[in-house]
């Protein structure tokens, strides 16, 4: 939550106004480039290979939380944390029935050996913060140009943009989750709080440590009893995966129930999941933050990909948004 805890009320609503200013540059047809992608390598994986991700059936899906449940988090949060705002929970609610379509989605997020199948067969930038000018800067850099300790290998990857894990799963031949994709593979159609269901997250989710280097994150499914009921792993903690949306101050402003894909346009990109660096509050399936899509310094951002399912639409919306 290091993002939530640093912005104020006023840069908040500042991020409201040029997210707004942006969505009606857009429908003014006003493009907006986003940094060009790397030429990627003819070397790829076989896209026909998905046994490593988990079936989500296609059908109706409640997203967000209540005002209620919100209240709840926001006590929960204060017991652990003095400086929470009960306005880091707003933009969960209200709750919107939705209509997605069936895809996978990676079981595990994407770890430092993936990455580095995929560097040393595009030439891609390593995961690495080339930004840093100081040592504290450098505490999360794991990698040291296109290698990293054994140790790690199997550690989500990190210190990757929303654009590093965008190139990522194109190369894989998939894409970014939706958000709305990812709550669903976390949640499930009955709408836990956690990915496994109501119980505390002790010893189904790695949170609430401090930067230990390379022993601070976890390996990739090191929980089986975490796993939601789509047998996804590590959706709670570890990392914050990136997802495809630009942020919007809430669902209220999504466009379509169907297969919704957020704002066409914004300045942040949403991150869920919470982090080891994060407490309980953030382990939370409907929990929102967002970061800068260019940022590479994140110890503690990640990601995971999903694809496409073709079939059709499981039967329609029936109820009022």
């Amino acid at each position: 939550m290091f993002l939530k805890r640093t912005l104020t009320g006023a840069v908040f609503f500042l991020f409201f106004g040029v997210w707004i200013s942006s969505s009606l540059a857009n429908d003014a047809g006003e493009k907006h480039d986003e940094p060009g992608e790397p030429k990627l390598s003819i070397v790829r994986p076989n896209p026909n290979d998905v046994s490593d991700m988990a079936f989500i059936r296609g059908g109706k899906f409640v997203r967000g939380s209540t005002f209620e449940e919100n209240q709840t988090a926001f006590k929960m949060c204060r017991k652990n944390d003095r400086s929470c705002k009960l306005w880091w929970f707003s933009d969960e609610y209200p709750l919107k029935l939705v209509m997605l379509q069936t895809y996978l989605i990676d079981i595990y997020e994407v770890s430092n050996e993936k990455y580095l199948e995929f560097v040393q067969a595009t030439g891609h930038p390593p995961a690495l913060d080339d930004s840093c000018a100081t040592d504290a800067c450098r505490e999360g850099n794991l990698w040291k140009e296109s290698s990293f300790p054994s140790k790690i290998r199997r550690q989500p990857v990190t210190q990757v943009s929303w654009y590093d894990a965008q190139v990522y799963c194109k190369w894989r031949g998939k894409r970014l989750p939706t958000e709305a994709e990812w709550e669903k593979a976390a949640r499930g159609p009955s709408g836990s709080i956690y990915p496994w269901g109501n119980a505390f997250p002790k010893g189904r989710a790695t949170f609430k440590r401090k930067w230990q280097g390379l022993h601070t994150m976890t390996n990739v499914g090191s929980y089986p009893n975490g796993v939601s009921v789509y047998g996804v792993h590590d959706m709670a903690g570890n990392v914050w995966e990136w997802v495809s949306d630009w942020m919007a101050p809430g669902y209220q402003v999504s466009q379509t129930p169907i297969d919704p894909k957020g704002p066409t346009s914004g300045v942040m990109k949403v991150r869920r999941g919470g982090a080891y660096s994060d407490n309980v509050v953030a382990m939370a399936t409907g929990y929102r933050d967002w970061s800068h899509p260019s940022s590479r310094f994140f110890s503690d951002i990640g990601f995971r990909c999903t694809i496409n399912v073709k079939g059709k639409f499981r039967s329609g919306l029936t109820t009022q948004d």
